[in-house]
Order: structure tokens, then C-alpha cells, then sequence
């Protein structure tokens, strides 16, 4: 009886795990739309033609709204 209990503890578990294993690693986090943000906010920055004193406030902007978005996510 005790085998009986244990195989069908260790079927659910090895089962459990395949079933929702590859869900969880596909899922998408909130702080990826911030890293996209962030990405997208950098290459304008960068593409501007602008002075390097305003493109490094510019830069300095976009990783500030990055630490806001990760922090309020």
C-alpha cells in the first residue's frame, strides 16, 4: 500500500512538473515591456543629433524611467 501511495505521489509530481514547467519559463514578465521601453528610448536617444551634454541627460532620463517602471511593476 505504501508503494501504491508513494508511485502515485511520484507520477503527479514528474506529471505536475511537465505540465506546467514549460508555461512558467514562456511566461512574460512585466519588467520586460520596461526593457523594451528602455531599449527603444536609448537608440532615439543615441540617433539624435544632438550635443553629448543632452544626449547624456537623454540616456540618463531613459535609465531613470527604466528604474521607475521596474520598481512600480
Amino acid at each position: 500500500m505504501k508503494k501504491a501511495i508513494v508511485l502515485t505521489l511520484a507520477v503527479m509530481f514528474f506529471l505536475s512538473a511537465f505540465l506546467w514547467l514549460p508555461e512558467l519559463a514562456a511566461a512574460n514578465t512585466p519588467a520586460d515591456d520596461c526593457y523594451d521601453s528602455w531599449e527603444a528610448c536609448r537608440s532615439r536617444a543615441l540617433d539624435s543629433d544632438s550635443g553629448w551634454v543632452r544626449e547624456a541627460i537623454m540616456l540618463t532620463v531613459c535609465d531613470l524611467a527604466l528604474g521607475k517602471c521596474i520598481l512600480w511593476k
